[in-house]
C-alpha cells in the first residue's frame, strides 16, 4: 500500500503543481495584457488626436476656400452690376432719344 500512496502523493502534487501553473500563467498572460495597453493606449490616444487635428485642418482648409470662392462670386457679381450699370448709363440716353422719337413719328403720323 504504500506504494499506493506513494503515487497518490505524487498525484496530488503534481494536481498542485499544476493548478500552480496554470496561476502562474493567468498571471503572467494580465501582466502581458496590462504591458501591452500601457504601450498601445498613449499610441493610440496619440494617433486619435493627430487625426482629429488633420480633421480640422481639412475642414478649416474647405471653410477658408469655400469662403474665397463666395468672396469671388460677389465680386464678380458686383463687377458685372457695375457693367450693365456702365452700358445702361451708356445707352440710356440714345435707346430713349430713339423711343421718342418713333413715339412723335407715330403721333405726327396719326395726324
Amino acid at each position: 500500500m504504500s506504494a499506493l500512496q506513494e503515487v497518490l502523493a505524487v498525484l496530488l502534487g503534481a494536481e498542485s503543481e499544476a493548478g500552480r501553473i496554470v496561476e502562474d500563467a493567468k498571471s503572467e498572460s494580465l501582466n502581458v495584457i496590462k504591458t501591452v495597453q500601457e504601450i498601445f493606449i498613449p499610441d493610440r490616444e496619440s494617433k486619435m488626436l493627430m487625426a482629429r487635428e488633420q480633421a480640422k485642418n481639412v475642414m478649416a482648409n474647405a471653410l477658408a476656400s469655400a469662403q474665397a470662392e463666395a468672396r469671388q462670386i460677389l465680386d464678380l457679381g458686383h463687377e458685372e452690376r457695375e457693367r450693365v450699370n456702365r452700358h445702361f448709363d451708356e445707352n440710356a440716353d440714345t435707346v430713349i432719344a430713339e423711343l421718342l422719337a418713333e413715339t412723335v413719328d407715330r403721333i405726327l403720323a396719326g395726324r
